[in-house]
């Protein structure tokens, strides 16, 4: 048993640890509905770790927040704690051959043949079409008007996820390929997003496709589009032999030991996997941005006298404290316990699952002073801490392409404050709303952008 326990003190079983005992559905719907208020409100009442009722088959999730027991919980050994089956949710979309889904060293060899996709020559390319971009589609966004600035922002940030899976290599049918991952993602606004088909028989899931206002039976049939799709732009690359750095050129270079290519199931599910959680969480954390701005004029006036200026400092600072208040996975992928383990003086059976609360974590006034207000100054000439700013998850699992959405971030928010003024009515802040695994602004986002006097030849 791995013991990563804080400086002796007795060891309680994890079952000891209070929690609501409100019914599973009740816990859920809470959460999904009001993940913020409903996790701050269970920490008043219960402490820093406690227990929900939230998974399916009687398992068990344990919510820890205190920065000592987050660490603990990164650094334990990859056979102690799984994170594949915390991705069930999302079994839909990504499917069980992707990265989210291996565990041990078959995440660890995956995770360095991804590399070569985000990283050096990838990333400066990937990073001169981000900034193409946000100028050429950013310009297209409505203008005089409130609108719910969401959906322009999840499309650009699809794009993106183009150039990262694709890279110039861009298949003949990406224009209905882009429709139908549009259309399959519109399912996370539902509650049903999280119903894991793949336990089911087929039997059930008939009958819940049935039930046309899930969405479910829209959601697979486009699911079936989509692979087919892939699979045409699988194949019209193979054909061509265009050489390259994206990801689709990375996987199909991937070789097992016996020589053997990835399966075409494998290469589908990584960049369904991209099209998911390359899209969800950037899009979040861009609304997230745009509506505090709207609603901050001081930290507004100053971004923007930086951005006319070329300067960087505040802005990655604005982002910081945007990503801490609002991290757009509030829970990041529960870890299933494998082998016992104590952490923080509590042991964890195997079939138990951790959740490090992102929201519990940056919203702890110990780490954070009055950590509900927005001060980006907190993180001038100061980096994150990996165990007490988590937006990103952390450990062996962090997101891979946490650097290719701060750069989509700072793209968007460059544009849209060089080129507009952010305009809103209503100073209320918008509440948060749920998106599978995801957290994004109720009304997505709901702003007038005016065009800046100064910019108006380039707008």
């Amino acid at each position: 048993m791995d013991t990563l326990n804080t400086p002796q003190q007795d060891v309680i079983p994890a079952s000891a640890l209070p929690g609501p005992r409100t019914p599973m559905i009740v816990q859920g719907m809470q959460l999904f509905r009001n993940p913020v208020s409903y996790m701050l409100n269970c920490r008043e009442r219960y402490g820093k770790r406690f227990e929900l009722n939230i998974m399916p088959e009687g398992s068990t999730i344990y919510v820890i927040s205190d920065p000592d027991e987050v660490k603990a919980m990164f650094l334990a050994p990859r056979d102690i704690l799984h994170t594949g089956n915390g991705s069930s949710a999302l079994e839909k979309f990504i499917g069980q051959t992707g990265l989210a889904w291996l565990d041990e060293e078959k995440h660890l060899a995956r995770r360095k043949q991804l590399m070569p996709s985000i990283k050096g020559p990838a990333h400066k390319r990937i990073e001169a079409s981000v900034h193409e971009m946000a100028e050429r589609i950013v310009a297209t966004w409505p203008r005089g008007e409130v609108v719910a600035l969401y959906p322009y922002i999840h499309r650009f940030t699809i794009q993106v996820i183009r150039e990262v899976v694709f890279g110039k290599a861009v298949p003949s049918c990406w224009d209905e390929l882009f429709e139908v991952v549009w259309d399959m993602l519109s399912l996370n606004r539902r509650v049903s997003c999280m119903i894991e088909t793949h336990t089911m028989s087929p039997f059930a899931v008939k009958i819940l496709r049935a039930i046309r206002p899930l969405g479910l039976d829209r959601f697979f049939k486009n699911r079936e589009r989509a692979d087919r799709l892939i699979a045409q732009a699988v194949a019209e690359r193979m054909e061509s032999g265009e050489p390259g750095d994206d990801m689709l050129a990375v996987l199909l270079g991937v070789t097992r030991e016996d020589g053997s290519p990835l399966s075409a199931v494998e290469v589908r599910d990584e960049i369904m996997t991209m099209f998911l959680a390359g899209t969800e969480t950037t899009s979040a954390a861009i609304c997230w941005a745009l509506e505090t701005l709207s609603r901050e004029p001081a930290a507004r006036e100053r971004l923007v006298a930086e951005i006319d200026e070329g300067g960087d400092a505040y802005l990655t600072a604005v982002v910081h404290e945007v990503l801490r208040m609002h991290p757009p996975t509030p829970q990041i992928i529960p870890r299933e316990v494998m082998k016992p383990i104590e952490i923080g003086g509590v042991r964890y059976e195997p079939g138990m699952h951790l959740w490090a609360s992102g929201i519990l974590v940056h919203n702890d006034p110990a780490i954070y002073p009055e950590p509900q207000a927005f001060r980006p100054e907190r993180w001038l000439d100061t980096k994150p801490s990996a165990h007490t700013w988590i937006p990103f998850g952390g450990g062996h699992t962090r997101c891979l392409g946490d650097r290719i959405a701060i750069l989509e971030i700072k793209a968007v928010l460059r544009e849209v404050l060089s080129t507009c003024e952010l305009h809103r009515k209503d100073p209320t802040p918008e509440g948060p709303r749920s998106r599978i695994v995801t957290m994004t602004t109720k009304h997505g986002t709901r702003v007038e952008l005016r065009r800046r006097a100064r910019a108006t030849n380039t707008a």
